[in-house]
């Protein structure tokens, strides 16, 4: 496991490199990462093969001019869809993205989860909760958590996602983003960041290319800084920030406000 330091006024937050064994050591054994993850932050090199990379965004892509975009509850029966995120007010949490959600019970999930590393992301995230995936990869959203497969592309233009805190439960120990896009080749300024309360704020983004994944506390302050601010807001582009995020979460069904995300920062 290779390290290095993100320098913060001469302190430093822990970076390490993983290679794809010590990735499944962590599957095998989620404890070893988890007791970590609150002050480290994992990279898994080549995670996902840049040329499966695009043929997801490709299969989004796809899907968007297929379907308008359009919003649904987590509820048995949800539709998959796509929306665009534009500052909404009643937001959790302020951003500016196009979002694409795929659920088990529609036939999409099958054609995704073919896709090499997703399925592994699942179970780590089950065992670090005491269970394995097949407890949860059926449910519907009226019998228990979900498995959902997310993807955003923040536009070059102003693409972000305010600063927060995501909750944390038994199969959300550990935020999983599949980087989709390259760093300096498809957006050149802003991207992930973290806010270490001890410091300070921490850019992940230049530390990664396309397929990686990263590996990070989702109750840790966190954000998307705008994606190259300097140009005018492009929503029909295909450039900018891309990333997947294979997530267990709790549906709608579940009314409780301290399970959703919050946005620590004002705008």
């Amino acid at each position: 496991m290779l390290r290095c330091k993100a320098a913060i006024n001469g302190d430093a937050v822990k970076i390490n490199f993983v290679n794809a064994a010590e990735w499944q050591t962590f599957v095998k054994e989620p404890n070893l990462l988890i007791d970590r993850i609150e002050k480290e932050v994992f990279i898994v090199r080549n995670f996902m093969n840049p040329r499966l990379v695009d043929e997801f965004k490709q299969f989004c892509l796809q899907f968007s001019s297929e379907k308008d975009a359009s919003w649904h509850p987590c509820l048995d029966n949800c539709p998959d869809y796509h929306r665009i995120h534009h500052q909404y007010p009643q937001a959790f949490v302020k951003s500016t993205q196009h979002g694409y959600y795929f659920h088990p019970w529609n036939e999409n999930f099958a054609r995704l989860m073919t896709f090499s590393g997703f399925e592994e992301i699942f179970e780590l995230k089950a065992r670090a909760a005491g269970s394995h995936f097949s407890a949860f990869s059926k449910n519907l959203p009226s019998q228990g958590p979900i498995v959902r497969i997310v993807s955003h592309q923040y536009p070059p233009g102003g693409g972000g996602q305010e600063e927060h805190i995501d909750p944390v439960s038994p199969f959300a120990k550990v935020q999983t983003i599949i980087q989709a896009a390259d760093p300096g080749l498809d957006y050149h300024t802003g991207g992930l960041y973290i806010n270490d309360p001890e410091f300070g704020v921490v850019n992940i983004d230049p530390l990664t290319r396309k397929g990686d994944l990263i590996l990070a506390s989702p109750g840790v302050k966190h954000g998307v800084a705008p994606i190259d601010d300097d140009q005018e807001l492009q929503w029909d582009t295909t450039k900018g920030r891309w990333i997947i995020m294979p997530i267990i979460i709790h549906s709608d069904h579940v009314k409780d406000i301290s399970l959703k995300p919050y946005q620590t920062t004002n705008s």
